[in-house]
């Protein structure tokens, strides 16, 4: 019975790959809502779960012709799906790293000494992020989060690729040394307003 369906699967990916449209809209029903529930328990985030379903659909139709019938359609399907969010966790975490080195709070005398970080989702953090001009804002994210190259950040804001480099490394500095006055100030106020 799992021998015939994987037979059957085989021969809708081939029809598929011959630019049957059934074959494709049958392809896509079958699959669709289970691909996408797994995305979403994946990434736990439905727009996310949506682009990678699309992701998933044009690189199984770009290696469909290497399907073997080994399993079933869907599993393959899965196991595209399984890598691309894992793709998209490595770069979460890589983005997130970025922001965590630029947040980074100075070592202080009285804490232990370790890697003390602000959390890049506290308020802390994005109110200094606020207070940057809106180009500096975008150039920063841009870099840090988006990893463009510094042509393209111009491209994308608008200026020059110097000015660009300017932004980013203005927007920088300002944001050290506005979280190193923040943590300072936090510091005092824990101490009862000591200066140490």
């Amino acid at each position: 019975m799992e021998e015939q369906a994987h037979r059957q699967d085989l021969d809708l990916a081939r029809r598929a790959v011959q630019g049957n449209e059934a074959a494709w809209r049958s392809l896509y029903d079958q699959s669709c809502q289970p691909l996408f529930n797994f995305l979403c328990y994946q990434v736990g985030n439905r727009e996310v779960a949506r682009d990678l379903l699309q992701e998933t659909y044009l690189t199984g139709y770009e290696s469909l012709s290497r399907y073997r019938g080994e399993g079933s359609l869907l599993s393959w399907l899965r196991t595209i799906a399984l890598r691309k969010s894992l793709d998209w966790k490595r770069v979460l975490v890589r983005r997130i790293r970025h922001l965590r080195v630029l947040a980074r709070e100075p070592r202080d005398p009285i804490t232990q000494p370790g890697d003390a970080r602000l959390d890049v989702e506290s308020a802390t953090f994005r109110r200094t992020l606020a207070k940057l001009s809106t180009r500096q804002r975008a150039c920063l994210l841009l870099r840090e989060l988006e990893e463009l190259s510094f042509y393209e950040i111009a491209t994308e804001i608008g200026c020059n690729e110097a000015t660009a480099r300017v932004h980013y490394h203005r927007a920088r500095a300002r944001m050290k040394t506005m979280l190193t006055e923040e943590s300072a100030s936090a510091l005092a106020d824990g101490m009862g307003g000591q200066q140490v």
